[in-house]
Parts: structure tokens; C-alpha cells; sequence
């Protein structure tokens, strides 16, 4: 286990819990999500979690693009994986802001609904959900979701309320620590950093 992702876990939790809220959308899918699509290099190249530059410039944790319908304040990022040098992306006050943008982005696209992502009755059937619909364009990108709920038990977040999940991460932290920490810490790297650079968002 990653000390570095069970402490943005820790971070997130509650705005992920409270972002989700009513959609249908488990909590453990969508920091799952979280997770892969905020991880990237910092100013010094060093890849980590929420460490992208898009996280880093604008709270965007998610790589939502600026397209013609977003009418909020955006900035311009170096994209070279997208084919052209710069792309828009938009600004997010908060991660909060963020999240809520990202449920947005997908009760807004009929793709979604029509894949079952809503109606899914488990994490896993959600994550196949989105990998159906197209979410991103890496083959495995359900693996690596439900590979994340499972390494890190994020499932345990889907029957807390926003007041327990705090308690219930504090105490997953130190028993995964105990228990051995990092045995899984460099092949969850690999993929994360495998899926940072695959994973992209299909934003029409």
C-alpha cells in the first residue's frame, strides 16, 4: 500500500462521499477515478497522486477540458499526449468543485446512462459501466479502477455517511500500515502511471 494514496483517500473522502450523493454513483468508483486521473509529475517531474498539472493549476482532478459550452474561468495547460501543444481546461475553486463538475460531466452525456453507469447495483458492475461507455480510451481502465477499490478496501466507503467516513479512513490507514504497508506499493505506481498517460477523457 501507497502511505501517498491512503492519505489523499484520507483528504478526499468526504467531498467524494458528499459529491456522489443521490446519483447512483458509489463513492468507491468515484474515488477510484480520483485517484488515476489526478496522478501525474510535479514541477520537479516526480510523479505522485493528485500531483498533476491540471490538480495543480486549476483544482481540476479529473483533466475536464474548457469546451465551448463551459462558461467558467479556464487556463491553458501543455497537453503533447493530445496531439496539439495546449489545450483549455477548466478551473475549479475547490476539489469539491471539481467533483460535483465531474457527476455533472456525467449525468449531462446520455452515454453514460445508457451503459447502466447509474443503475449499477456494485462498485465492479460500475467500473464495466465506464469502461463501456468510453470513459477513457485505455483498455483496462475498469481493471485498474476496481484494482484500486480492492488494494485500498474504498468499497468500505460506499456504506459511510460524510460524519463516519473520516473515522473510518483514519482507522483503515493505521490497521493497511500495520499490516504491511507497502506490499503493493510499486505495481500500483505502474499502473497509475501507465493509465496517466492513457487515460483520457472524452469530453462531447
Amino acid at each position: 500500500m501507497s502511505k501517498e494514496t491512503i492519505d489523499f483517500i484520507n483528504q478526499h473522502a468526504n467531498e467524494v462521499i458528499k459529491s456522489v450523493k443521490g446519483t447512483g454513483l458509489f463513492p468507491s468508483v468515484a474515488m477510484a477515478q480520483m485517484i488515476i486521473e489526478s496522478s501525474g509529475k510535479d514541477e520537479h517531474g516526480v510523479f505522485g497522486i493528485g500531483k498533476d498539472i491540471a490538480v495543480r493549476k486549476a483544482n481540476n482532478y479529473f483533466g475536464i477540458k474548457a469546451d465551448k459550452g463551459w462558461k467558467g474561468p479556464k487556463v491553458a495547460l501543455s497537453t503533447p499526449r493530445d496531439g496539439q501543444p495546449v489545450n483549455y481546461f477548466r478551473v475549479y475553486a475547490s476539489a469539491l468543485d471539481s467533483l460535483q463538475d465531474h457527476r455533472q460531466f456525467l449525468l449531462n452525456n446520455s452515454r453514460y446512462r445508457a451503459s447502466g453507469l447509474f443503475s449499477a447495483k456494485t462498485p465492479l458492475l460500475q467500473t464495466e459501466a465506464l469502461q463501456r461507455s468510453g470513459y477513457s480510451e485505455s483498455p483496462n481502465y475498469g481493471k485498474a479502477l476496481m484494482s484500486l477499490i480492492e488494494a485500498y478496501h474504498l468499497a468500505k466507503l460506499d456504506g459511510n455517511s460524510d460524519k463516519g467516513a473520516p473515522t473510518f479512513i483514519a482507522l483503515t490507514s493505521i490497521l493497511l500500515l500495520l499490516l504491511g504497508g507497502f506490499l503493493f506499493r510499486d505495481a500500483i505506481k505502474a499502473q497509475l502511471q501507465r493509465f496517466s498517460v492513457n487515460s483520457q477523457l472524452l469530453k462531447t
